[in-house]
């Protein structure tokens, strides 16, 4: 029997989920040139929420030298093995780093960056090197001696497939005795445009707030960040798909009356908001470096607005881990394991994985990092890292 001349088509849906899903997306930017229809079919959403479900472990970490105008570099990192659940350590393998680059990286999600530059939101693929950069918010007015506080938040509708950005502008006067503070929402659109809109519906109980603390988390459409009204936490909700906030107040703290006492605003650094479990969780780090305790309160009905909490004290043989160095959280992996990196550099680097499970801390190291960047002064640089463990985008906005 002679071979057929006839040539083997594999369906679309197989070569879309068996194959092109299990490549990288930098090679997924290439084949776009292959055909219309591979163009059409890796631009479209549903291959790009495909492609999210792809597990993909990856560090992004910036740096930027304040001595030399801000400059900035966005580095990626890959795990120097896949064959362990939790590597021991991640190589830099991709600069990232475009014009217009720099400012503070607030939160990562969906394989996308949302970072803040200049008082504007930046969004940012590093799959694809995509840049979009959000207009101005509206400007307030600030008094003399006063100053403003601008933050965003990102998240996605699952429903309507919708994202969304949130900005918080907080104005407030000398010594923070009066606070006005304003939330805006912009649509992100597939064709461009779109401009900043008064967020309309707040409850009674929205009480003017000030100095966000660190990213926002986006948990089955909702975003949560934490605020602080009269020296107390308390956690605001954004539903993104019907645009209401709420405010849910958090417990009293053990560093609450320091915060009153001092006024010194750097405590609140010690509180970071975290989806562990699938819920909105507080990691407060107020004891760790001291007692290597951190404290774990969890919102278990955001209905009710009902709380628990969680003392852990870390292993003995691992204190020397945290003993006199300071923190930053950087979310958590898929597993709920708690990223935390150290909020000055040196070398060698290295951040520290905290698994709450099993109450064990690991200890990864970063390896690449230029040279140069150790022998700048260590107050002259910012250091941002971010986890990503759920897949890269390949999803693009048009501008």
């Amino acid at each position: 029997m002679g071979l057929s001349s006839e040539t083997l088509e594999l369906p679309m849906d197989l070569v879309t989920d068996e194959i092109l899903t299990r490549l990288p997306a930098k090679s997924l930017m290439r084949f776009k040139c292959v055909s219309k229809h591979w163009l059409s079919v890796i631009c479209s959403k549903y291959f790009s929420n495909r492609f999210l479900t792809v597990p993909s472990p990856r560090l992004y970490l910036s740096l930027r030298n304040h001595e030399d105008k801000g400059k900035s570099v966005i580095l990626s990192l890959a795990p120097s093995s896949s064959s362990s659940t939790t590597p021991s350590s991640f190589v830099v393998d991709h600069d990232l780093t475009i014009p217009r680059m720099g400012g503070n990286i607030v939160q990562f999600f969906r394989g996308f960056m949302c970072y803040i530059c200049r008082s504007r939101a930046h969004i940012y693929n590093p799959a694809t090197r995509q840049l979009v950069t959000l207009p101005f918010t509206r400007n307030m007015i600030v008094p003399r001696g006063g100053d403003k506080v601008v933050y965003y938040y990102f998240g996605h509708d699952p429903i309507n497939d919708q994202y969304k950005v949130v900005s918080l502008i907080s104005v407030y006067s000398l010594g923070g005795a009066k606070v006005m503070s304003k939330n805006w929402v912009f649509d992100l659109k597939a064709g461009g445009g779109g401009s900043w809109r008064k967020a309309a519906l707040t409850p009674p109980d929205f009480s003017p707030h000030q100095l966000g603390v660190g990213g926002g988390v986006c948990i089955d459409g909702v975003i949560y960040y934490v605020v602080w009204v009269d020296y107390k936490a308390v956690v605001v909700s954004f539903d993104v798909r019907s645009e209401e906030f709420n405010m849910i107040q958090v417990p009293p703290r053990d560093g609450d009356e320091d915060l009153r006492r001092t006024l010194n605003w750097s405590l609140t650094k010690n509180l970071a908001l975290l989806e562990h479990g699938g819920k909105v969780t507080l990691f407060d780090q107020t004891n760790l470096k001291n007692k290597g305790v951190v404290a774990l309160w969890t919102l278990e009905d955001a209905g009710t607005k009902k709380w628990s909490c969680k003392s852990q004290a870390l292993k003995p043989c691992q204190m020397h881990l945290v003993s006199g160095i300071k923190f930053l959280i950087r979310g958590t992996t898929q597993k709920g394991k708690v990223i935390l990196i150290p909020k000055r550099i040196f070398s060698p680097y290295h951040i520290l994985c905290y698994d709450l499970q099993s109450n064990d801390m690991t200890k990864i190291e970063i390896k690449g990092i230029p040279d140069h960047w150790f022998s700048l002064h260590k107050y002259n640089i910012s250091l941002h890292l971010m986890f990503m463990d759920q897949s890269e985008s390949v999803m693009c906005w048009e501008t």
